[in-house]
């Protein structure tokens, strides 16, 4: 189980129990805050990937309204 501590409201803690299952024997070996080092820099290095989407935008926005709806209802 990863535990991140930090300055977010709450505290998360992660369980990779699922992704062990289904990947069998698979170790990380480069720490989260490396891994999203190299995302960015790649990313910035490829401007082809920085095109914007809009279907994918209109999903995330259907995705954030469903879960505002959600939690309005709790």
């Amino acid at each position: 189980m990863l535990e991140k501590l930090g300055d977010t409201k709450f505290d998360a803690v992660c369980d990779c129990s699922k992704l062990k299952r289904a990947v069998p024997g698979y170790q990380a070996t480069v720490r989260f805050e490396e891994g999203v080092r190299r995302c960015v820099d790649y990313i910035l290095a490829h401007p082809e990937l920085q095109q914007e989407d809009q279907e994918f935008d209109a999903w995330c926005d259907r995705v954030i309204e469903a879960l505002e709806a959600a939690k309005a209802k709790i």
